[in-house]
């Protein structure tokens, strides 16, 4: 786990600030729009925890709720 958080340390210091995490919640959203089969008019329920992983969920969230998902957290 210690080797992760170094790798994620190294890169988010050479990109802008929350650069990772969105880069994240796109593939998410993707992930789950593959999986949904048909975004518009899903209804999709976000378990969020604390910290950047619940970040990654809320932004996922947001990308799915602009292509007319119904996303409640």
């Amino acid at each position: 786990m210690e080797t992760v958080r170094a790798a994620e340390r190294e890169l988010m210091a050479r990109l802008p600030e929350g650069a990772l995490m969105q880069r994240a919640a796109a593939a998410l959203a993707a992930v789950c729009a593959g999986l949904l089969g048909r975004v518009y008019g899903a209804r999709v329920v976000l378990l969020v925890g604390s910290g950047d992983n619940g970040g990654d969920a809320l932004y996922a969230g947001a990308r799915l709720a602009r292509r007319g998902a119904g996303v409640t957290a």
